[in-house]
């Protein structure tokens, strides 16, 4: 375990200092990601300015909402970007193999090597509208809704993991899954609406089957609303993020023991 730590902070370094080498590119990247996100939130702003609110949310309510919904996104974005890599093209393009050839987990290695600076952008409009929106909320403080927010966020970005390990391992079966993961993955934009303004079935969907909803709008609306036990929530969002990945990790691993090079 603590070598896979030490390993992991020397690909870490690694990849940031190639980052360095091209600041400008990753400055351009993270900007972008800024003010796509800023357009994004301004459309909901002009809806919602049109219609009064959304679903009994007001608009900063609403703003908070989305910037909650970045964190945890931009968290997985941060580490574990280059799973789409493997969903779309490392398979196909016959470059798996150079992860088999080395004395250390292939997964650990495929996740490892790539650091995405562009996830800040999204931590950082997310963390801006948190701030901004937050103080202009009334939300009641307790141990509860901090352990809520914290757990939210680092295992909402697992399950964000969790989602793309198993659309990833396809691949082993398809050689190719890159479009199936960016169907599944792009339902996380439900995310940054109020989960109530759906239906029950989908409701249902968003929180249990791809359950993006986990990862904001649920935590969001106990935090601003008070609906659910903080407690409870926490203890949801964990076992689902660990579901996830577990039924991930299987995936992968029968996925790995049939897989049949396809050559560069």
């Amino acid at each position: 375990m603590f070598r896979y730590i030490k390993l992991y902070f020397v690909y870490l370094s690694h990849a940031i200092q190639t980052h360095l080498q091209y600041k400008t590119d990753a400055l351009i990247g993270i900007f972008s990601f800024i003010v796509s996100n800023l357009c994004s939130f301004l459309t909901i702003w002009m809806i919602v300015n049109s219609f009064g609110n959304m679903g009994g949310w007001n608009m900063w309510e609403l703003g908070f909402l989305y910037g909650f919904a970045m964190l945890p996104k931009g968290l997985d974005h941060i580490f574990t970007d280059n799973l789409w890599a493997f969903g779309f093209r490392i398979l196909v393009e016959g470059k798996f193999d150079k992860y088999l050839t080395k004395p250390v987990n292939p997964l650990f290695l495929l996740i490892a090597e790539k650091f995405q600076p562009e996830g800040f952008g999204e931590l950082i409009i997310g963390l801006v509208l948190c701030i901004v929106c937050g103080l202009n909320v009334s939300i009641d403080v307790t141990f509860g809704k901090i352990l809520l927010m914290i757990v939210a966020i680092i295992f909402g970005a697992l399950i964000y993991t969790g989602i793309k390990l198993i659309t990833a391992s396809i691949s082993f079966w398809t050689k190719r899954s890159g479009q199936i993961m960016s169907t599944i993955y792009n339902i996380n934009d439900f995310s940054k609406y109020p989960i109530k303004i759906f239906n029950f079935g989908i409701q249902i969907v968003f929180t249990f089957v791809i359950p993006f909803a986990l990862c904001a709008s649920i935590p969001a609306e106990v935090l601003l609303k008070g609906t659910w036990n903080p407690y409870y929530v926490s203890l949801i969002i964990i076992g689902v993020s660990l579901l996830l990945n577990g039924l991930g990790l299987l995936l992968w691993h029968i996925g790995l023991k049939r897989y049949d090079s396809t050559g560069s």
